[in-house]
């Protein structure tokens, strides 16, 4: 059986508990660990002390060592004289069980005895010993009040864990819940509460606001670009259907009919051009992918595609390219290139230029070109200029362009001079 996934409240305060009881625990540890070394230095130090009055109360008789009469030592205490062999000669105060043998100098643990044993300087050994019943006593009682302690502790930290976990992410379950009633609604006008301050929080909140406001300017744009379509479709589509409800509507001779098909085909070859249009326009929107694009290789193709136009209407095309790279798309350079092109040779003068510079795309003829009060009406889509309506064109031609520079993050840059117009696309920056 799969457990639900644990929520990331729960896990916080998992994660501060755990720092509590590790701190409780190792705090507890350290604690026990120091008062057992400070106790057992005091009662070491206890031992020498003894051990030194005892050494000043050592009489030689006979060859033997014995206390003196005068020794007066506390009642807890217990001392043995030891000759080299490691037998007991003399005691005073408590008899300790002791193991037979020559003892070893120093500070030792013996069952429940702490025993000091120092070498006399005639030979033989004076071993003093003090029982650890108080000291294991007051060990036990210590580590008892710690364990409660840390008990106590564990409890605090799940609590203050649990406390702090929901005061961190009370914020974030504001920017949940008003996603998910901006989602539920579709008001996707409206924005998510940002966190005062400036943490993570605020980033977050700030973050789904920024997304909100593009997701807005997507929806926005997408449905006037739908309310755009449909207006430019409608137009030639009621005509396509008055032709066919014309041709339809009494019998008529091949002649009439081949006339009446030919305009159909007029018309439908201006309808797919428009679509075209909207299509590429449309692309626009997706996200840029860009790549290393030798200009004028990409440009020259298109050149060479066009120039029967250019024969055809009177006008001739020239090229004046150098080698340039940029970052751009293949595609979108090919197609910024036939629309500008294509702009010359319906609204230009008899001449044109396609140049190419480290960096930039220039398209130049010697016509007067579109007024400069209306260039930047003419970058929006379906938008043409004063005196050329009755001309062949959906008015996306330069929205394209314009959109692709905006992708590319080049810019679209106009020049009126005399000899005639010129309009370039400046790259930002140079690929060596």
């Amino acid at each position: 059986m799969r457990l639900p996934p644990a929520s990331l409240r729960l896990k916080l305060t998992l994660g501060y508990a755990l720092v509590f009881i590790l701190a409780s625990v190792l705090g507890a540890t350290l604690i026990y660990l120091v008062a057992s070394s400070q106790l057992t230095r005091s009662l070491d130090a206890t031992l020498e002390e003894t051990a030194a009055v005892a050494l000043g109360n050592i009489e030689r008789e006979d060859g033997g060592a014995r206390f003196a009469a005068s020794l007066s030592i506390r009642s807890d205490l217990a001392l043995e004289l030891l000759n080299a062999q490691g037998q007991v000669t003399a005691r005073a105060g408590e008899r300790a069980p002791m193991p037979a043998g020559l003892p070893s100098p120093g500070f030792q643990t013996v069952q429940d005895w702490r025993v000091y044993t120092v070498p006399l300087p005639e030979g033989g050994w004076l071993r003093v010993m003090r029982p650890t019943d108080l000291l294991n006593g007051l060990l036990e009682t210590l580590a008892k009040v710690l364990i409660l302690a840390a008990l106590l502790m564990i409890g605090l930290s799940c609590l203050g864990g649990y406390l702090l976990a929901d005061r961190a992410l009370k914020p974030v379950d504001q920017v949940a819940r008003a996603a998910a009633s901006i989602a539920r609604r579709g008001a996707y006008r409206e924005r998510v509460p940002v966190a005062p301050g400036g943490d993570e929080l605020t980033r977050l909140s700030t973050t789904v606001n920024a997304m909100l406001d593009r997701l807005e300017g997507t929806i926005e744009h997408e449905k006037s670009f739908a309310r755009m379509a449909a207006h430019e479709l409608r137009t030639p589509l009621t005509t396509l259907a008055g032709r066919v409800e014309l041709l339809l509507d009494r019998p008529r001779d091949a002649a009439a009919y081949r006339a009446g098909l030919a305009q159909l085909q007029e018309r439908i070859e201006a309808l797919r051009l428009l679509s075209e249009g909207l299509l590429s326009l449309a692309r626009t929107d997706a996200p840029p992918l860009r790549e290393p694009v030798e200009l004028a290789g990409a440009v020259l193709g298109v050149a060479e595609d066009l120039r029967s136009e250019f024969r055809a209407t009177g006008k001739i095309l020239h090229l004046d390219v150098e080698e340039a790279w940029v970052q751009a798309e293949p595609e979108g350079i090919r197609q910024a290139a036939i629309n500008l092109l294509q702009n010359a040779l319906k609204y230009g003068g008899p001449h044109a230029t396609l140049r190419v510079r480290p960096g930039e795309l220039s398209v130049i003829d010697n016509g007067c070109g579109p007024p400069k009060e209306d260039w930047s009406r003419l970058l929006h889509p379906l938008e043409r200029g004063p005196g050329v309506q009755g001309m062949p064109g959906s008015g996306l031609g330069l929205a394209v362009v314009a959109a692709l520079a905006r992708r590319w993050g080049a810019e679209l840059r106009p020049e009126w001079s005399a000899p005639g117009f010129t309009v370039t696309l400046q790259f930002p920056g140079v690929s060596e």
